[in-house]
């Protein structure tokens, strides 16, 4: 599991001004002409916003036509200044132009508060409020904003997922709450778990923590190999599943096997073992994805893999794993030249050269001595492994905000 910020008009036209413009480079060119005539500060734009700011980037064969316009047309309801990251997500073994919609909402510089007021403002459609599960994440992002509350410390930000694959007049999110790092050393560990299990689980999901589901919670955690933490735990809303998805930072790749034979995993094969070790050769940081349910841990299983440090549109190791996963047929070589060619950054100050140095990952900038970068990258690629299945492949192409300030390149822009 990122940050992005958007030119201030819209180019999802119904029809162009100067007639048809089918060709996907004559668009692209018209939909950048437009930007450069009408470009505004990148320091505070609305979701739907940021959409538009990236449309010119991306072609068909990476996302429809008709699923960007569906990913505006949801985000034209998330009214205000409510994220600075967002992305997608999209199969690497289909030539199919379908992904899901993400974004981030940090607790930082009144994106919770933007959040908030998405619900009560009733800036959400009818058919959205009449349903259980957007009326729950609204509860639990009232309580987030609530100075009062035990959350407004607690959860760092809130991961929105949204499944285009399943078909839904309303779309429903999964929603990812960003923790501080989780684990069970001691009984009063156990404790400091309780705001999550009693609090922002059951408000989320509409009732309680079963008894059976904290106790296989609480004993993934305790089972973690030294040194590991959770770092996010979602609830999948849009799919039937009463489970929660774990994600594991810092887990040794030596360690996750076992981790998951404590929790009752099995492998007959040891093909997981295989694929593991081959995933480090070719990426430098694995962070471990897992569900938990009621009879125990699910078969599948994921494994997010990047590079460690973060260098955004400028890694250039993304092609030999590209090529890793073309040959053992999970990628199309058609995905690998879509999304390096994705890559790349928009600045407020075009004669600065963008660098990561002088450049920070920022949340929201509203000082006017700041100078914003819109950032297009590929955040992780997802490996899906399963017990006697094929493996799958998922990338993450990510759309983050960037601060430097005119001034003094060491201020702070978290």
């Amino acid at each position: 599991m990122n940050e992005i910020y958007k030119y201030g008009f819209e180019t999802n036209f119904e029809s162009f001004p100067f007639g048809e413009i089918s060709d996907f480079q004559s668009r692209k060119a018209f939909i950048s002409e437009t930007i450069h005539l009408r470009k505004t500060s990148l320091k505070n734009l609305t979701a739907v916003q940021y959409l538009s700011s990236v449309e010119s980037n991306i072609p068909d064969d990476l996302i429809s036509a008709q699923n960007f316009t569906e990913m505006k047309k949801l985000a034209s309801h998330l009214t205000g200044g409510i994220t600075s990251f967002f992305g997608f997500e999209s199969r690497l073994n289909s030539s199919d132009a379908q992904a899901d919609y993400l974004f981030a909402v940090s607790s930082k510089r009144g994106e919770r508060e933007a959040l908030a007021q998405v619900f009560t403002n009733e800036s959400l459609p009818k058919e959205f409020r009449s349903m259980n599960q957007w009326q729950n994440v609204g509860k639990l992002a009232a309580a987030w904003a609530d100075p009062s509350s035990v959350l407004y410390n607690k959860v760092l930000g809130l991961w929105f997922e949204f499944d285009t694959t399943i078909p839904s007049e309303t779309p429903v999110p999964n929603i990812f709450i960003q923790v501080p790092s989780l684990r069970i050393d001691t009984l009063e560990d156990i404790q400091k778990c309780s705001w999550l299990t009693h609090i922002a689980l059951p408000l989320l999901n509409g009732q309680p923590l079963s008894e059976k589901m904290e106790k296989r919670f609480l004993h993934a955690l305790q089972q973690l190999p030294k040194g590991a933490s959770v770092l996010h735990v979602a609830s999948m809303l849009s799919r039937a599943t009463n489970g929660l998805r774990l994600i594991i930072s810092k887990i040794n790749p030596e360690d996750i096997i076992p981790y998951l034979k404590s929790l009752g995993w099995t492998d007959n094969k040891n093909e997981f073992t295989t694929l593991i070790k081959e995933i480090e050769c070719v990426a430098s940081r694995i962070v471990l994805h897992i569900n938990i349910t009621e009879d125990g841990i699910d078969q599948k299983i994921g494994l997010e893999c990047a590079y460690h440090p973060d260098q955004y549109n400028l890694e250039t190791r993304w092609e030999a794993f590209f090529d890793y996963l073309i040959e053992k047929n999970t990628c199309i070589p058609e995905k690998k030249i879509l999304l390096l060619d994705f890559l790349g950054v928009e600045q407020d100050d075009a004669t600065q050269e963008f660098d990561l140095t002088s450049y920070q990952t920022a949340v929201r900038i509203q000082q006017q001595d700041f100078s914003a970068a819109l950032v297009r990258y590929i955040s992780h690629i997802k490996i899906c492994y399963k017990p006697n299945h094929a493996i799958e492949a998922k990338v993450y192409p990510g759309v983050r905000l960037f601060g430097q300030t005119k001034t003094n390149t060491e201020t702070s822009y978290q």
